[in-house]
């Protein structure tokens, strides 16, 4: 026998309010996949749970219900992976892309009709983005990681003066790319270092006769 109509719909409403928690942090942390994404995400996974319910309840339960949320699971996985952007020297997307992918879990969860479950996973869910970001913001204090690019003028043993100011302030550097263009050496290095020593070392390769100019390219500050 079938639920009633008003059970699904209550269900539904669940998955939009889990969703719309979700992506509202999401939505403030300026992320690509925010409020509506994070929405439509958790009320259609639902609304496959429920059909798959449904299905294995007309056919007298010999439909699998359990068929149509495995491909939830892979179709999300799917579409999580378009969220990961690699860049040459970084990736990003990942947390957004399992985001989306644990709330679809939400989503299949409400609509076998574990409400409480999901409620509950969606508060884990949340309080770990929002928490564990001020975690790892304390952590950058002490240790991050950095690239940055130095324009240096045409002269001997230029590069090699620039990587000394690294071994002064005892930070180990990985060059990745030297390059001579335009009539200048330029240099992509990376290192780990704590906020201070990193704010000291572009204020000593700025000041370092020869250094046309410092640009950071990625910063996990």
């Amino acid at each position: 026998m079938a639920e009633p109509i008003v059970v699904y719909l209550w269900r539904l409403l669940i998955a939009l309010g889990l969703g719309a928690v979700v992506g509202l942090e999401r939505e403030l942390a300026g992320k690509p996949a925010g409020l509506r994404t994070n929405i439509l995400m958790c009320v259609g996974s639902c609304l496959f749970m429920i059909i798959s319910v449904e299905i294995a309840r007309s056919t007298g339960g010999r439909a699998d219900p359990g068929r149509i949320a495995a491909q939830v699971v892979t179709g999300v996985g799917f579409l999580c992976a378009g969220t990961i952007m690699r860049s040459r020297f970084s990736v990003s997307g990942l947390t957004t892309a399992a985001t989306l992918w644990v709330l679809s879990a939400l989503g299949l969860a409400v609509g076998a009709g574990y409400e409480i479950l999901a409620v509950t996973g969606a508060a884990v869910i949340t309080v770990t983005l929002i928490v564990i970001r001020r975690v790892e913001v304390a952590i950058h204090r002490f240790h991050s990681d950095h690239i940055v690019q130095l324009v240096l003028e045409r002269r001997t043993g230029m590069v090699a003066t620039t990587l000394q100011v690294f071994t002064k302030m005892k930070i180990h550097a990985a060059v990745h790319e030297v390059t001579f263009r335009d009539d200048s050496w330029y240099v992509t290095i990376e290192y780990d270092t704590s906020r201070r020593s990193h704010e000291r070392l572009i204020r000593e390769l700025s000041d370092l006769e020869g250094v046309t100019s410092v640009t950071e390219i990625r910063s996990s500050f």
